[in-house]
């Protein structure tokens, strides 16, 4: 690990220094005059931008000088140090996007500003590729419109991604719709599931449920004749505890409940929760 960030920390030293109009040079060989030649080129580094309205904010790793082959300056540069694996053709949509945001907030921030563009610098092969493109603020600025309360929640979007490691399950009625209708699978060794209690011992954290299929989309449920056994430890045993020791009689949701045979582990991993979608916000 310090041999590969002390590589990575070479390679982006490499690419600022030529970004001086500096030749490669060993960093033992670097001199006084030419670090302070790096350090005239660099505006900011690690400079947070934030939007005039403080909706967006951004957080670059360098705002450098753009210099000609004269060692005038012709612009800015937006750079992001990246460690990961460089792209083989051109940059990932998604990390373009990114680069793109700080190139445009620092353009909306800063009204006088000479010619900007962005670039990823990939420090394990010291390569830098460029993100050219349109602004990405007008997109920007409708996914922080979408984030604001609704009377009506967004709309679903199931799936095995979406969903896999969801927190909000004992909130939505549409994975368990989509469970039922296939879209979703239902999961090997780990799964959720909405049931209702028949028995549930205390003491030993034993219990026997009855999975409550979905009627519908709005979270509505039915009864069936499925039902298996379970055993609750742990934190797991506390919440089913406490819903029961409250009166509760409601569905109940379990999430990643370990499947082994005919009994179903459910402890620490587990959320023990009652069953309440929601369809519309209960903000008052």
């Amino acid at each position: 690990m310090i041999t590969k960030a002390h590589d990575g920390l070479v390679g982006a030293l490499n690419i600022l220094f030529s970004k001086a109009n500096i030749g490669k040079v060993g960093l033992s060989e670097v001199t006084v005059g030419q670090w302070k030649q790096v350090q005239d080129i660099v505006l900011a580094n690690e400079g947070t931008l934030v939007s005039e309205c403080g909706r967006l904010m951004g957080r670059l790793d360098l705002l450098i000088a753009d210099l000609d082959e004269n060692g005038e300056s012709k612009g800015w540069i937006v750079a992001d140090l990246k460690t990961g694996n460089p792209p083989k053709l051109k940059l990932n949509e998604k990390v373009s996007r990114q680069l793109r945001f700080y190139r445009d907030l620092l353009v909306e921030i800063n009204p006088d500003h000479p010619q900007v563009h962005a670039e990823g610098w990939y420090s394990s092969n010291q390569t830098v590729h460029r993100a050219d493109g349109p602004s990405v603020l007008d997109d920007a600025f409708a996914a922080w419109e979408g984030m604001r309360h609704s009377e009506e929640p967004l709309a679903a979007t199931p799936g095995e991604v979406q969903c896999g490691f969801c927190e909000w399950k004992a909130w939505c009625p549409v994975w368990w719709s989509a469970r039922r209708d296939g879209i979703l699978p239902p999961g090997s060794m780990f799964r959720d599931e909405v049931v209702s209690a028949i028995k549930f011992d205390p003491e030993s954290g034993a219990a026997l449920f009855e999975r409550m299929p979905p009627v519908g989309s709005d979270g509505e449920l039915a009864h069936s004749d499925h039902r298996f056994g379970a055993i609750l430890r742990d934190q797991a045993l506390d919440q089913m505890r406490e819903l029961m020791d409250s009166g509760y009689e409601g569905a109940i949701f379990l999430g990643s409940v370990r499947v082994d045979g005919k009994i179903v582990h459910i402890g620490d991993w587990c959320e023990v929760l009652p069953w309440t979608p929601l369809l519309k916000s209960v903000r008052e």
